[in-house]
């Protein structure tokens, strides 16, 4: 009896570290899977996210002064996860596009609606799509 008891007990600790490692996975930085001079960058951590847009362009106005090409950005709010559909939120309670988590081999994607719709389509992903960057060892 005893035995079964430590095997219960070591079944459910298993089986939460998974459900919690599997709910935290989809936590990190978002970022072209490719070299990108433009593009988006999507943080997603503790319920909050963060988007940022970059280029390597540079743009100078009239006045000689350089020109803000993204604003309003960066954005940030609140996000929920809801099966593969992350729903976004900014502070200012803006609800913005679902996009679609996707894990493929080992690997996990963002993507837009588009993206989405085109992959379930065809069954390939855009070249840059974004992919969760992983954290490197300090």
């Amino acid at each position: 009896m005893i035995s079964m008891q430590k095997h219960t007990r070591c079944y459910s600790l298993v089986l939460a570290t998974a459900l919690l490692a599997g709910c935290l996975s989809h936590e990190g930085t978002y970022a072209p899977g490719c070299i990108a001079y433009a593009g988006n960058k999507i943080t997603l951590g503790d319920g909050r996210f963060v988007w940022e847009k970059f280029t390597d362009e540079v743009v100078v106005g009239d006045d000689g002064e350089v020109v803000n090409q993204f604003p309003g950005f960066p954005l940030q709010g609140r996000f929920r996860i809801d099966g593969q559909l992350v729903h976004m939120e900014t502070l200012t309670d803006e609800t913005l596009e679902t996009m679609y988590l996707q894990k493929s081999g080992g690997q996990l994607y963002l993507l837009t609606a588009d993206e989405y719709a085109a992959w379930k389509q065809n069954g390939k992903r855009a070249d840059c799509t974004l992919q969760l960057i992983p954290k490197t060892a300090s």
